[in-house]
């Protein structure tokens, strides 16, 4: 398996085309059409499935491409690592963070680390907490802030816990179920949430005390139109503390739910995959959060 093959696959993979790969990668139409056969050939797999609508890749090739990205996403961080230790630190980094990071600490680190490393980019991606994860697997970020738990994603990352974060419950001003002290009461209402209940904290809430999931949940990753359907429906939502003060300073009338269950923080951890496959710029943000988040004597990542 070369590393030209595994750029071809994913090209088509994502073109729907020799002719178009063949024009991004800057070679023959041929020449990609005998690599993919050699590869095939290799495999003992089919990975391309040819059609009047295009092409699409099979089983297997979905398979190889997902593990192709990563592979070339490795090869082009290292060479970036290599030049990197040829001079000063001129890479890349990106970084993925959730609605409810907490931004003082986070502008803190970048405005250290951009002094220090003028010459790196910095990509900051804002995503779901499970697409967080999803673009860490597929090489895509090189850190994430994260507010899920770590004991249901932990496989082949490394975390270290930063800020917790008190976390509510809350509904409309005028809510027909304001005054509920328990979440028994609630179960038979709607749910708002930003992730699923299973992949996330709040799904805690139910496990803890011994109850059901609510049956009506809607998910919505978008911290303005979550906010907004809060305020103009009866949908029970959790928050982190933070961001629900700053959306009533915005003029949303949302009431805390006063239960008698603890509703669990969120936790909000750094994450990245192995240390020895992360450049030296990844790992000196890294450390900066950690210092920001946590204290002046925390320990380096590695330490």
């Amino acid at each position: 398996m070369k590393l030209h093959q595994l750029r071809a696959i994913v090209a088509i993979s994502e073109s729907g085309s020799i002719q178009e790969a063949s024009r991004l990668l800057y070679i023959s139409q041929p020449a990609l059409s005998k690599s993919i056969k050699e590869l095939e050939t290799e495999l003992g797999v089919p990975l391309l499935i040819r059609s009047n609508r295009g092409i699409t890749v099979t089983d297997y090739g979905e398979r190889l491409v997902r593990r192709a990205r990563l592979i070339l996403e490795e090869v082009r961080r290292a060479r970036e690592e290599i030049e990197t230790l040829k001079g000063t630190m001129d890479g890349k980094v990106a970084i993925g963070v959730s609605p409810v990071t907490p931004g003082a600490q986070f502008i803190d680190s970048l405005n250290r680390y951009r002094k220090r490393y003028p010459k790196v980019q910095v990509q900051i991606h804002e995503l779901r907490p499970s697409k967080l994860m999803e673009a860490l697997r597929e090489g895509l970020l090189d850190l994430a802030l994260t507010s899920l738990p770590s004991n249901r994603n932990s496989e082949g990352f490394h975390w270290i816990s930063l800020y917790s974060q008190p976390a509510v419950l809350a509904v409309r001003k005028g809510h027909p179920r304001s005054g509920a002290r328990s979440l028994r009461d609630l179960l038979d209402q709607e749910w708002l949430v930003q992730e699923l209940l299973e992949q996330s904290q709040i799904g805690a809430i139910f496990e803890d005390n011994g109850l059901p999931y609510p049956q009506q949940v809607t998910v919505c990753s978008s911290v303005v139109l979550f906010s907004e359907l809060v305020a103009q429906t009866d949908a029970v939502s959790y928050w982190s503390r933070r961001v629900l003060e700053h959306v009533r300073k915005l003029g949303q009338e949302l009431e805390v739910l006063e239960v008698s269950e603890q509703i669990p923080p969120m936790n909000i951890s750094l994450v990245c995959r192995d240390q020895e496959l992360m450049t030296r710029e990844a790992k000196a943000l890294a450390d900066e959060l950690v210092y920001a988040y946590k204290s002046p004597h925390a320990p380096r990542l590695g330490e």
